[in-house]
């Protein structure tokens, strides 16, 4: 059975206030009933929702995901996306896996008004049932390189997309003082390389990997939309 396309109204819809940064948990799949109509049962239209920490068993788990929702009725190819980041690898077998399903991503979340304060949950939305808001959402760190495979991308402006430089830890014992350490290591030129080919091939300036690895770590540093839309990583709309 064939993905449902975008709905139209989706990209009309105002997304709450931004809450808190994802919870540094495994990415976990869901969907989310897209109708307000409360007597369409198993045919209610839905879309996928993604959010915590992208592991090297994320890609796997998303396509496992996605094989079994496409064999239940109603299914759009939306994901919306809500994640600190992770494995850059992952992030990229990921994306590709976004890309040959043509899915359009959406860093946002979609959450039960139960869980919203009544400012944050706003006026329902047309379109969406009566207990389910559209809210901001963040995609930082190695899950922009996820984003990059979305047939189309879309950061509201609501949403946050953060990048820092790609690090990662390594442990030894210290032979002086037989102690142990945690060392921060670095991309090299072969990592930052497939990393450029996979940008370009996805579409995307490969001037965001420079950008990227030009801040600290530590640090991260919030795009723009205007920035975005320069890289040619994500619009505000569709």
């Amino acid at each position: 059975m064939r993905l449902s396309l975008l709905p139209k109204a989706l990209v009309a819809f105002a997304f709450s206030a931004a809450l808190g940064p994802a919870h540094a948990v495994e990415m976990a799949f869901t969907t989310v009933a897209y109708s307000a109509n409360p007597n369409c049962g198993a045919q209610c239209p839905r879309i996928m929702q993604a959010s915590g920490q992208i592991t090297k068993e994320t890609p796997q788990a998303f396509l496992e995901f996605a094989r079994r929702e496409i064999q239940k009725p109603g299914l759009i190819n939306v994901l919306l996306i809500h994640s600190p980041g992770g494995s850059v690898n992952a992030s990229m077998t990921m994306g590709r896996v976004l890309r040959k399903l043509g899915t359009v991503v959406v860093v946002a979340q979609a959450m039960e008004t139960q869980k919203l304060s009544a400012r944050a949950a706003g006026k329902q939305h047309n379109g969406l049932p009566e207990n389910l808001r559209f809210v901001s959402g963040t995609c930082a760190s190695a899950c922009v390189y996820a984003l990059a495979g979305g047939t189309k991308r879309v950061v509201p402006p609501e949403s946050r997309v953060a990048v820092h430089r790609m690090a990662g830890n390594v442990g030894q014992i210290d032979p002086a003082t037989r102690e142990y350490q945690s060392l921060q290591i670095y991309a090299g030129e072969s990592e930052l390389n497939a990393l450029n080919a996979y940008i370009e091939q996805m579409g995307v300036s490969t001037e965001l990997v420079d950008v990227a690895e030009s801040v600290p770590h530590e640090d991260a540093r919030v795009l723009t939309t205007r920035e975005m839309q320069a890289l040619k990583l994500a619009k505000p709309k569709l």
